[in-house]
């Protein structure tokens, strides 16, 4: 993928079973990707050269937005509410270059960490979400991972055995 200053992302979602996104680089090219969808989304988020995705069937997938591969797809790690339900999202996946590990934050409170490379789960945690039916927030201030839900905050530093 070429050096940008700043990129835009565009989805628009396919009847095929796949999801096409264009790359806009900073010169204005263009690289339209294509990549399986495998089930409804949950919460995704474009990081780095990445685009990390979690089904409503609880998997986990990871793709390469240089070449529109599936890098790989396990178990999120913790539960995905379903679409009918009156609950909010996952918070949108976060990574910590330094560590690599992709964070999620669930409506209930629990929280996964994957290997970003891999998607073996390395860490996974629970904080108090409060009341239930506020939006969660995953956010990194450097390594520290900060657990958002409604007005409480959480912060600490994931032990992964490092």
């Amino acid at each position: 993928m070429p050096e940008r200053a700043s990129v835009v992302f565009e989805t628009e979602q396919q009847k095929a079973g796949t999801e096409r996104l264009t790359v806009i680089d900073n010169s204005g090219g263009q690289t339209p990707l294509s990549y399986p969808v495998r089930g409804t989304p949950a919460a995704k988020a474009l990081v780095g050269d990445r685009l990390i995705s979690v089904s409503r069937a609880g998997q986990a997938s990871s793709y390469s937005l240089t070449t529109g591969k599936t890098l790989w797809t396990v178990p999120v790690g913790i539960k995905v509410p379903d679409s009918e339900a009156n609950w909010p999202d996952l918070a949108k996946p976060v990574v910590s270059p330094h560590r690599n590990v992709v964070y999620f934050f669930g409506p209930d409170g629990d929280l996964s960490g994957l290997d970003a490379n891999t998607g073996e789960r390395i860490w996974r945690g629970h904080v108090d979400a409060g009341k239930h039916g506020a939006m969660p927030q995953a956010l990194l201030y450097g390594d520290v991972l900060i657990a958002r839900s409604g007005s409480r905050m959480v912060s600490f530093l994931p032990s992964l055995g490092d």
